[in-house]
């Protein structure tokens, strides 16, 4: 499974959990609704801005759409610090270096 497909299950998750359909959600994102069927199966390589949109959307703080469930975490709503390090150092380089890289642009984010 790739980071795509991972955060397109979670925002759908979120935006189910809320009950919102994708036009709702893309109405209150201010993003085009077909949009979120392609970015709900992983199809889309989504912006960070469109990504702070759809949080914006769906009233979460931006690391919450990256709280999916990985190898080794039980539940994504509980990760723990040492969890996401003990995920970050099971995982190859590549994959390490990405999500290292989108936490970063995340935190970014998050501190404006």
């Amino acid at each position: 499974m790739s980071l795509q497909e991972d955060t397109g299950r979670r925002i759908r998750q979120l935006r189910k959990a809320q009950g919102l359909t994708q036009e709702a959600l893309a109405a209150k994102a201010d993003l085009d609704f077909k949009y979120f069927g392609s970015l709900e199966r992983g199809e889309r390589n989504v912006t960070l801005q469109n990504l702070e949109k759809v949080a914006r959307g769906l009233g979460v703080e931006p690391l919450q759409l990256f709280l999916f469930t990985a190898p080794g975490v039980e539940k994504a709503e509980k990760i723990s610090e040492a969890k996401i390090l003990d995920a970050l150092r099971r995982s190859d380089a590549r994959t390490g270096q990405g999500l290292l890289r989108i936490l970063r642009e995340v935190l970014a984010l998050v501190e404006r």
